[in-house]
């Protein structure tokens, strides 16, 4: 009898920790956060996105698009809330960037050179989400939200210290490179997304880590990580990198592992063009340890503002340019 009141007891535990953990979700986000789906269909035949898409070359305009495979309420919240995120580094941003650079003479070791880039872009901006319209919506075969929301709804902020309908955006790219008898890559960007107060969702979080053996990425709303497969998406039959794009200036990411994973990859990736156009060269020294000699680093900070030149979809892959 005492065996089977203990197990009772455990029980009820159990149970009421249950109940505790699905109300502080509720508290927390009124959105339907344990509605994610955790079976994900196979990979669809139509992959389409919207025509508008081409609008992001707009500055009136600006883009959002949802993780896939989300619950369609809260994936609306989420491209919302990542388009304004954008429309506000477009509009007003302050980046700053560290280069560094090593080289060797010693031959007999693996690596001879090395190159790490890290590039921290920050902005903020007022906006009342809760009754921010949306122009156009579209919804993908692999549950993406696709959002088109007006620019002119975003301002600038006229007082730091005024915190009311405040977004505020940090996005980073990491780049490091080592070559040699051995060759090592990898880098890594991340996008920060902090809401007013009042609003139910606080934060948003996307990680996305790139590596000689694949992909990884995490994203976060509040504290709830979202789960989705990777490295699954097709929006157009794959076919070899249109190389003259590259003579048109333009950046390239799959679309292997959802669009919102290549559209963010190529807004950042065309913002570290900035660092290559410009800063100061600093030598930090001849000597940098026993591998490595011949530092060289260059750091910028500017504040500035940027459009969408050109943006297309081509064997399954986004390209894009810019202009500052």
């Amino acid at each position: 009898m005492t065996m089977n009141i203990k197990s009772l007891l455990i029980l009820l535990v159990v149970f009421l920790g249950n109940l505790q953990l699905k109300g502080q979700v509720r508290d927390s986000c009124s959105l339907v956060v344990d509605s994610l789906q955790t079976q994900f269909p196979q990979n669809s035949e139509d992959g389409k996105f919207p025509d508008w898409i081409q609008l992001a070359t707009s500055d009136e305009f600006c883009i959002g698009v949802s993780d896939p495979y989300m619950d369609s309420d809260m994936a609306l919240e989420q491209a919302k809330l990542r388009a304004v995120a954008i429309a506000c580094l477009k509009k007003n941003l302050a980046y700053r960037s560290i280069v560094d650079n090593y080289t060797s003479d010693k031959k007999e070791r693996y690596a001879s050179s090395k190159f790490v880039s890290l590039t921290n872009v920050l902005s903020a901006a007022q906006v009342d989400l809760k009754s921010l319209p949306i122009e156009k919506s579209f919804t993908s075969s692999f549950d993406e939200v696709f959002v088109l929301v007006n620019s002119a709804n975003i301002r600038q902020l006229s007082n730091e210290c005024d915190s009311t309908n405040t977004i505020r955006i940090s996005a980073d790219l990491l780049q490091s490179e080592i070559k040699g008898s051995r060759e090592e890559s990898y880098s890594f960007i991340k996008l920060y997304i902090n809401t007013p107060k009042q609003y139910p969702i606080k934060e948003l979080k996307y990680y996305s880590y790139n590596t000689q053996s694949g992909k990884d990425i995490v994203s976060k709303i509040n504290q709830f990580e979202i789960k989705f497969p990777s490295g699954i998406f097709r929006y157009q039959p794959f076919q070899k990198s249109d190389t003259t794009a590259y003579q048109n200036g333009m950046i390239d990411a799959s679309l292997h592992y959802s669009f919102w994973n290549a559209y963010l990859d190529v807004i950042l990736n065309n913002l570290l063009l900035m660092t290559k156009e410009g800063g100061k060269v600093k030598s930090v020294g001849d000597q940098y340890n026993t591998m490595f000699k011949n530092l060289f680093r260059v750091v910028d900070y500017q504040k500035m503002k940027f459009s969408i030149a050109d943006i297309k979809v081509e064997g399954n892959r986004l390209y894009m340019k810019t202009d500052f």
